[in-house]
């Protein structure tokens, strides 16, 4: 009897791995074992269709070493965290691809301590990040633009006789040139049909007839 169930056990244990591994290959994430010395144990197929790199490749090498330049210092704080007891919640970093480009990823993660090792799944939010930085530029330049709008807005102090404008700072300015600082406006000048009538044209005859 003892046989028996050992055998059936056994077949229970067999199911149960066969369905974590189907579900660790086939997931979209990127779900990942990390080592407490720094280097990947177990990676699934979603590193390398995100990294470009092999799992081989991941696995040959401490794990900082794929991380942007500019986040180890935090990323490393994060995974000594983690190792000591912690969980890794919404945590953000870049990746290395094969290309030379960056990916964001953000994470979270997991120790077990009797295994030394973190359980992790990270999903790749390039788009995301890409989105919010063409919202923000975009946010702006809205307001860059309402600033010039407003800038127009106010009364301004002009000189009755040259047309001057004053600033904030008690400057007079030509109309053109105050213009151009405040906005991204640039002037070409012409003659419009009016002042035509009334001044180049007498001007011109006065010209001929001296």
């Amino acid at each position: 009897m003892t046989t028996q169930n050992t055998l059936v056990d056994d077949k229970i244990a067999r199911a149960v791995q066969e369905a974590e591994d189907r579900f660790f290959e086939n997931s979209i994430d990127m779900l990942c074992f990390l080592d407490f010395n720094g280097y990947f144990k177990r990676l699934n197929p979603a590193w390398e269709r995100t990294l470009g790199f092999t799992r081989e490749e991941l696995m040959s090498r401490p794990f900082i070493e794929f991380v942007h330049p500019d986040d180890r210092e935090r990323t490393l704080k994060q995974n000594a965290a983690v190792r000591a007891g912690g969980k890794a919640l919404g945590f953000e970093n870049r990746y290395l691809c094969r290309d030379g480009s960056f990916r964001w990823l953000r994470w979270n993660a997991a120790p077990d301590s009797g295994k030394h090792v973190i359980y992790s799944v990270a999903r790749d939010i390039t788009e995301r990040k890409r989105a919010e930085a063409e919202r923000e530029q975009l946010v702006t330049e809205l307001r860059a633009a309402l600033a010039e709008v407003r800038s127009l807005q106010e009364i301004l102090p002009i000189c009755s006789y040259c047309r001057k404008i004053r600033d904030d700072e008690n400057y007079w300015h030509t109309v053109e040139g105050y213009i151009s600082q405040h906005t991204g406006s640039k002037f070409s000048h012409s003659i419009c049909p009016s002042c035509m009538v009334t001044v180049v044209e007498p001007e011109l005859k006065k010209s001929g007839r001296g």
